[in-house]
């Protein structure tokens, strides 16, 4: 019966590390990811927006940030993976970041317009 509980005890211990030697491996690909993309992210804003004065890298780095956590969210495992290991894009990412990128747009206060009502300035005029 010894036995049986040291093997037991053994495999447990041997799941264990498993497990959590994927998990740190999973946030460690996360973590990467993330920072990979925030980098190649603002990279990207600052050319595209290269004619403007007085663009810079730190106005995109909240934008290309918020963009990283939520692809972080919207990927999964094997998907991470193939986006580290691979220098090309893969068409399914480009729905995925485009989704991501618009979640982290700031909405601006919509302008309202307000019409005078003439027929009252008349009369009180």
């Amino acid at each position: 019966m010894k036995i049986l509980i040291r093997v037991s005890s053994a495999v447990v211990t041997a799941l264990s590390l498993f497990f959590s030697g994927s998990a740190l491996s999973q946030s460690a690909n996360i973590t990467s990811f993330k920072k990979s993309y925030e980098a190649t992210c603002v990279k990207e804003q600052v050319k595209r927006h290269a004619g403007i004065k007085g663009i810079t890298a730190d106005q995109f780095a909240a934008h290309c940030e918020c963009t990283s956590t939520q692809l972080s969210k919207s990927l999964n495992t094997s998907e991470i993976e193939t986006l580290l290991n691979n220098q090309a894009r893969p068409n399914w990412f480009k729905e995925k970041e485009s989704a991501a990128a618009k979640s982290c747009l700031k909405q601006e206060p919509k302008i309202q317009v307000k019409f005078l009502d003439f027929r009252l300035i008349e009369v009180l005029g």
